[in-house]
């Protein structure tokens, strides 16, 4: 174990030191070409600790996990090539293990004219929302879908523009055995009728998939016959409209079918459908923003091959359902977002901005800021309970208030208060209320050093009904966090969460970050609860560890 962990320390300070050594070249050598590019590493020393290790927390078997990914970029003129290597020693908890080993996982060249471009190698793309078609990488969520093949695009004026790729998609450190191939363009009847004071445009996707294994004997019926073709069809058509603040935006998607398993556990071909509707304004001081989706069988992945080790995970994915609730900084009223179900959800979510005029009696000297926010969520009874039913019940609410008031020159609070109304995890006919209310207090005490203080509380009453034995049912929470700043390089925290009702355990931690430049280094120590670690609705289970954890970011 000794001999391996230094291996791994070894290697880490050798990436770092050709990094730096990159980057001083580079600089020397602008008149060839530009050279870019980036490191980072997320590295954990795991540390035994009988009060986070149990149940489904497992202490690992090697106590050292560390992500590392390293990106260059050159361009020349309307050349362009880049390479991209992800190196996992081993993977971190929380990862899928697919994320294994090294390997180089994104290699492009391109090339970009006024009006047309061609890239051959990897790349990301989306149409639209997403809803058919995403290839994107979050490495905070162990994802990277990007495409390997060839993508051109060209603009025809300013009026009209096309794009169209064809390859396979990533999925985790291999690529996917299946094959897109897909086309999005964008008409401006604003710009093709020379409207200047309105913008109006009509968008269309297409994406055609073929995998083989749709034709698999696992999806057989119950007469032994296949009804699903290896090819999948998707398609995409939008309305945008803007003119005086107001934006509105209308999405409409469809697939073909693909195999679902059915109430009676047979496999079922199900056709996709999804609608998404966003309308907004914005004035002076103030701005509001509507959103309404409704989506029906839209879970599409990058193969249906029955091997675990392709159909896991959340990497299996090729769209994207946006998320319609929000995403909160505060750790309590972020302790269960809500996750997407693709298979079938009508969601809204209403966001209001308005800032109070400076000199105003509720504005005061320096201004006041007010946010509410509103988002709830329903769910075909056939995903919630399994039972066959063509209605929806009730699934999620989330309500919040925020106030931020700055009441001088060098002291400002914000006070928010949430309501969050969700169902249990194991036991879904049960419902559980959340109240979390977050005063943060930020003071400078000189123009370079502040002082910042987050205390949070969680009022959840226990459902006796399932007290115990669902996962989101632990009671009542408090939180705090003190941090130190001094700007523009160093920055020290000590916070802890604490659940005073059935855990009983201190979630500490401690540590601080150096900003120099480019990079920027982060060290912390201490307990971190099990929960998701969640990006646009998209989510991943993170195990609960005690640890050091080391984070390095640097770019040229």
């Amino acid at each position: 174990m000794k001999n391996s962990t230094n291996v791994k320390i070894t290697s880490f300070l050798c990436a770092g030191a050709l990094l730096m050594a990159g980057t001083v070249q580079a600089q020397e050598e602008t008149k060839y070409g530009r050279l870019s590019g980036s490191y980072e590493t997320n590295t954990i020393w795991y540390f035994p600790d009988d009060a986070v290790y149990k149940g489904s927390s497992i202490f690992p078997e090697d106590r050292i996990g560390s992500n590392n990914y390293l990106k260059l970029d050159y361009s020349l003129g309307k050349f362009s090539a880049g390479i991209q290597g992800d190196i996992y020693m081993p993977v971190l908890q929380g990862y899928s293990q697919e994320l294994r080993g090294a390997k180089i996982v994104n290699k492009y060249a391109s090339w970009t004219d006024d009006n047309f471009f061609v890239t051959v190698g990897d790349f990301f793309d989306q149409y639209g929302s997403g809803l058919i078609f995403r290839a994107y990488e979050d490495r905070a969520l162990g994802i990277n879908s990007g495409v390997e093949g060839v993508r051109a695009g060209m603009n025809f004026g300013d009026f009209f523009s096309i794009t169209a790729m064809m390859g396979r998609p990533r999925l985790y450190m291999e690529y996917a055995p299946t094959w897109l191939r897909g086309a999005n363009a964008t008409l401006s009847l604003s710009s093709l009728f020379n409207i200047e004071s309105q913008y109006l445009a009509i968008e269309g996707s297409y994406l055609s998939q073929y995998d083989e294994f749709r034709t698999d004997s696992w999806f057989n019926d119950m007469e032994g016959h296949n009804p699903f073709s290896a090819n999948m069809n998707a398609w995409s058509g939008r309305l945008a409209y803007e003119v005086a603040g107001f934006s509105s935006k209308v999405e409409i998607a469809g697939r073909s079918a693909s195999p679902y398993l059915g109430e009676s556990g047979g496999w079922e071909p199900k056709s996709g459908r999804a609608y998404l509707v966003e309308l907004g304004y914005s004035g002076y001081g103030w701005g509001v923003s509507l959103a309404a989706r409704h989506v029906d069988y839209m879970t599409m992945k990058l193969t249906e091959n029955t091997d675990t080790k392709y159909t896991n995970g959340i990497g299996n994915v090729l769209n994207y359902i946006p998320a319609l609730t929000r995403i909160y900084t505060y750790s309590l009223a972020n302790l269960d977002p809500y996750q997407v179900k693709s298979d079938g959800e009508k969601a809204a979510q209403l966001d209001v901005f308005y800032n109070i005029r400076r000199g105003t009696k509720l504005g005061g000297r320096y201004g006041t800021k007010l946010h509410v926010n509103a988002a709830i969520a329903y769910q075909p009874d056939h995903i919630m309970f399994h039972r066959d039913s063509n209605k929806n019940s009730f699934a999620y609410l989330d309500a919040s208030f925020d106030f931020e008031k700055q009441w001088d020159k060098k002291w400002k609070t914000t006070l928010m208060f949430a309501f969050q109304r969700m169902r249990g995890e194991s036991n879904m006919n049960i419902m559980l209320n959340r109240y979390v209310v977050a005063l943060d207090g930020l003071y400078k005490i000189t123009p370079k050093q502040s002082l910042r203080l987050e205390l949070q509380y969680l009022y959840a009453p226990l459902a006796e009904e399932a007290y115990g034995r669902d996962n989101r049912n632990q009671g009542s929470w408090w939180a705090a966090q003190l941090e130190y700043n001094i700007a523009p390089s160093f920055s020290f925290f000590v916070s802890d969460m604490y659940n005073y009702k059935i855990e009983k355990v201190h979630y500490y931690s401690v540590g601080m970050s150096y900003s120099k430049s480019r990079t920027r280094i982060a060290f912390t120590y201490g307990r971190n609860r099990a929960g998701y670690v969640c990006s646009g609705g998209v989510c991943r289970q993170m195990p609960a560890y005690t640890g050091i954890n080391l984070s390095i970011t640097t770019s040229f």
